[in-house]
């Protein structure tokens, strides 16, 4: 008994010797929330957005910011690391980056260099999104202070995370599924965009968070790549129709006129989104099966839709819009970005590999010509606690 109380005190003050030692070496550190990177002469511009740790654990009110930002230019991903501690008094420590904003221009140079950089660099983790700044620098974008969660770089991350189980046009990739994507035959990457609104002159400055309405960032389209190279954008009803396709919408809200009085809110929560691929005349065609429950939330008009040859009708027109940004957005990946953002090659490839390797040389070709067809499976779960709209039509 007594040798075990020994072993258990030791083990206690082991304990509390190594959690000095890590307070002490967090001290050293300064932690990186997110990193912008732009194109430059140089090569590279990277800004790198810090936590200011005693404006963040102050509780008295803000006067200044809580981050401070490092940017430093050149050619290599690694030197410029390294050459920001020529400004920095702490060691930069990455495993807390929440965001990686990419410009445009970079974007459209291409992703490999970068993407190398991030997976080789020790210290980063993998858990942080990827945006490409829209008409902006990344280093405006990191530059912002923003109102509720001042560090911009943390709000990308928290705004990606809250949008996409509610918002469908929104959702964006993480490391090693961007590098899937580009690694793939069958599909190819997309990326949130972010852009600034609100634009006041001091929406980089601690005083901009005084007033009501402040420089501000907003997620807006998405960037549609062909391999690691940005070509072009999805705007938000596009954006709403890819994620309905591939099944990343989880919920989502819709409208349709049923008729010239008659104005239908619903609310959509989307069951799994199934791609099967059939064959006709030898050649693969997709079939898009989307199956989802809906909730009749706001009306006007006094149309009965407990009755239900109306609900019927109703369900008709929520599935022809679908169908028809579907088929819109569907038509502007094959015509004009020619390129597979569905991962329609990747069901070929499961379904039919030996197809697959007699396609996959010429996917974005081939991909132009595929058929694809929209099929539904539709549940009307809650018409509301009203059946028809409160307000009476005169007679």
């Amino acid at each position: 008994m007594k040798s075990k109380a020994v072993l258990a005190l030791l083990i206690l003050l082991l304990f509390l010797l190594l959690s000095a030692c890590s307070t002490r070496e967090l001290n050293t550190f300064s932690l990186v929330t997110a990193l912008g990177i732009d194109k430059d002469e140089a090569g590279y511009m990277v800004t790198y957005q810090v936590l200011n740790p005693k404006a963040v654990a102050s509780k008295k009110s803000v006067n200044e910011s809580t981050f401070v930002l490092y940017s430093e230019k050149g050619n290599d991903l690694g030197e410029i690391e390294r050459r920001t501690t020529t400004q920095a008094a702490r060691t930069l420590y990455f495993a807390h980056v929440r965001s990686i904003v990419i410009g445009e221009d970079v974007a459209r140079d291409g992703l490999k260099e970068i993407l190398d950089y991030l997976v080789r660099s020790y210290g980063f983790r993998s858990d942080y999104y990827f945006v490409v700044a829209k008409g902006v620098t990344a280093n405006q974008i990191l530059s912002t202070v923003t109102t509720i969660e001042s560090v911009s770089g943390v709000k990308l991350f928290d705004s990606i995370e809250n949008s996409k189980k509610l918002w469908a046009p929104v959702d964006s990739l993480k490391i090693f599924e961007l590098v899937n994507d580009i690694n793939a035959k069958g599909t190819n990457p997309v990326l949130a965009g972010v852009e600034l609104y609100q634009k006041t002159e001091d929406m980089d400055s601690i005083k901009g968070l005084e007033k009501s309405r402040t420089g501000n960032l907003k997620l807006t389209d998405l960037g549609v790549f062909r391999d690691d190279k940005l070509i072009g954008w999805l705007n938000e009803t596009e954006g709403r129709a890819l994620f309905n396709i591939v099944g990343k919408t989880k919920r989502s809200v819709n409208f349709v006129d049923y008729d010239n009085n008659t104005h239908v809110s619903v609310d959509l929560t989307m069951n799994k989104t199934k791609i099967k691929v059939s064959l006709s005349d030898g050649k693969p065609v997709i079939n898009v099966m989307f199956s989802f429950e809906m909730d009749i939330s706001t009306m006007t008009g006094n149309v009965d839709f407990t009755d239900k040859e109306n609900l019927d009708k109703l369900i008709s027109l929520v599935n022809e819009k679908f169908t028809s940004i579907s088929i819109k957005t569907l038509y502007k990946a094959q015509n004009e970005l020619k390129t597979d953002i569905f991962g329609f090659g990747e069901s070929i490839h499961r379904a039919f590999p030996k197809m697959w390797n007699e396609l996959k040389d010429n996917w974005d070709t081939e991909f132009t010509k595929l058929q694809v067809n929209f099929l539904y499976d539709t549940k009307v779960r809650d018409m509301g606690l009203i059946l028809k709209s409160i307000i009476k039509e005169e007679e």
